[in-house]
């Protein structure tokens, strides 16, 4: 009889240990289209940490949490335009929590995931 008592108790335990995973995201930065850019006011110098908190604000207003925001830079990704959807090669690297794909392809971020 006893050992039956602990079942629901162990269930429980099992149950309440939830194990956060994460999907890493890209984003290529256009000359001015970027979303988390709009009604932003003019900054002199713009800064890593700037852009850090403007993405993940941005982010979280859509419930998606970042867990890191790294920035990059890469050549092959400039497009030499003046338009707003062109590429300046900067490239945001966030990782977020799972079960957010679909919502992030929606803002525009790539996965390194292939869905078929």
């Amino acid at each position: 009889m006893q050992k039956y008592l602990f079942i629901p108790l162990i269930l429980m335990l099992v149950s309440c240990e939830k194990e956060w995973t994460t999907n890493l995201f890209f984003y290529d930065e256009t000359g001015c289209s970027d979303a988390w850019w709009k009604d932003a006011p003019q900054i002199d110098t713009l800064t890593p940490q700037i852009y850090e908190e403007r993405v993940t604000n941005y982010l979280e207003n859509k419930s998606i949490e970042v867990f890191s925001f790294e920035i990059t830079y890469d050549s092959t990704v400039v497009e030499l335009c003046f338009a707003c959807h062109c590429k300046t090669g900067v490239v945001l690297e966030l990782e977020v929590e799972s079960g957010k794909r679909r919502k992030m392809r929606q803002l525009g971020f790539l996965s390194m995931i292939v869905d078929f």
